[in-house]
């Protein structure tokens, strides 16, 4: 009777082990949908501990690469944004502090993505927030006001004009 407890706990704890790793995989999935639709290019990096899960390339108006592109540091799951109760913020907790430098030493854009439970999946620059923060002094940033906006094809769009400026949207 020990044995087969003991081997449903296995299956269950796998399951976990399986799911969070599926809810990882589907952010992946999405980002690399979201860039397609919006006409892009997605990499995505498989050393993905440094605080750096892909870059999407933006492409000029031939459709050809240019070099400019948007780091993105994909999270995926509940944990990764809790409400803060003195004024109700989402916050994002950086549980690693070397990303927060890291970040802010990168050519390009940084930004974070969170996908909730729920499936919404969210965006915001990352880069601009820590240089504001960090700005006022020598604070150490151990979390992230997340004040993300809608992760799709039409926020892709909206950045590269911004990155690449007028011109018309691939």
């Amino acid at each position: 009777m020990f044995l087969l407890r003991d081997q449903g706990r296995s299956q269950f704890e796998s399951q976990a082990v399986i799911d969070n790793e599926s809810r990882e995989l589907i952010l992946v999935g999405h980002a690399y949908a979201i860039a397609a639709e919006a006409g892009q290019i997605y990499r995505g990096y498989t050393n993905s501990d440094h605080g750096i899960d892909g870059e999407i390339e933006f492409k000029d108006d031939d459709g050809r690469a240019t070099g400019q592109r948007l780091y993105l540091q994909l999270k995926s799951g509940k944990s990764y944004l809790t409400k803060r109760k003195r004024d109700d913020a989402e916050v994002f907790q950086v549980k690693n502090p070397r990303w927060v430098s890291y970040w802010q030493q990168q050519a390009y854009p940084v930004m974070l993505v969170i996908r909730t439970e729920d499936g919404t999946i969210r965006w915001m620059n990352v880069s601009d927030y820590l240089r504001r923060e960090t700005e006022v002094g020598s604070k150490t940033v151990t979390q992230v006001e997340f004040d993300g906006e809608v992760f799709s094809a039409w926020s892709v769009r909206q950045w590269r004009k911004k990155v690449l400026g007028g011109g018309s949207v691939g």
